[in-house]
């Protein structure tokens, strides 16, 4: 029995026919058109972006001084109306500065130790024990005591301490009786003054009265310091007599 063979084609015929067919299938391809417009707007979108982030970040830079200088500047005011004051002095760095006088004609309730101012350089002050008191040029704090016995404090009184250069006096005393004080009338050789009180808080049973007066020229000189004050006399509210004293005549 024949057979018959044919011979294969060479491979180098074969690779040539094979790119023959793929370059016609390529011509018969049309490409699609590259996306120009979209690729730049993305571009120029992501360069303005950069753009914004650069310059955040140096006004941020810039603004942080400035917000240093402005609070600095405000006295570093914690917010808006608040204002920054200067810490107040240590109560033991100075000497506590005597509380300005009372009224003529009115009566103060003050503290233990209190000193009140009653005329430039005199001051007067009330302890548990009695009445202290500095006038310029005393060589220190006078004293009168309500507990040494000195006082009848039993029975309403009034004492008299008194001073002055012949043309201003400072008139002053304790006064001691039932019942809260409302005023205190001094009868004096110039006429009638209205003197102020000094007392304690609750109910210590005494105070005490002073007077700072300008005496005119109608006075005489017959009226010595000693002969100034005529009568003090001490009210309470409802016009009752807590306490009266005549002095000279």
């Amino acid at each position: 029995m024949n057979h018959l063979f044919r011979s294969p084609r060479p491979p180098a015929a074969e690779a040539e026919r094979l790119r023959e067919v793929f370059t016609e299938a390529a011509y018969d391809v049309t490409p699609s058109a590259v996306p120009l417009a979209s690729i730049e707007r993305e571009g120029r979108r992501r360069v303005r972006r950069r753009r914004t982030a650069v310059l955040g970040a140096a006004c941020g830079a810039l603004l942080v001084p400035l917000a240093v200088v402005v609070v600095l500047r405000d006295g570093a005011a914690s917010g808006p109306g608040e204002h920054v004051r200067p810490p107040a002095a240590s109560a033991g760095s100075t000497s506590p500065s005597p509380s300005a006088p009372a009224p003529a004609g009115k009566v103060r309730v003050v503290t233990p130790g209190e000193r009140v101012r009653v005329a430039p350089g005199t001051k007067i002050w009330l302890t548990e024990d009695g009445k202290h008191w500095l006038e310029p040029g005393a060589p220190g704090a006078q004293f009168r005591s309500v507990t040494d016995g000195n006082l009848d404090m039993s029975s309403p009184g009034v004492s008299l301490q008194q001073s002055g250069d012949g043309n201003s006096y400072f008139l002053s005393g304790i006064f001691h009786g039932t019942g809260e004080p409302a005023r205190v009338e001094v009868k004096t050789a110039a006429g009638d003054r209205a003197g102020t009180a000094l007392t304690l808080a609750g109910k210590p049973g005494w105070g005490v009265w002073y007077l700072v007066m300008k005496v005119p020229d109608s006075v005489t000189s017959a009226d010595s310091v000693l002969g100034i004050t005529r009568r003090v006399t001490v009210y309470d509210s409802a016009g009752g007599v807590i306490a009266s004293q005549e002095f000279a005549q």
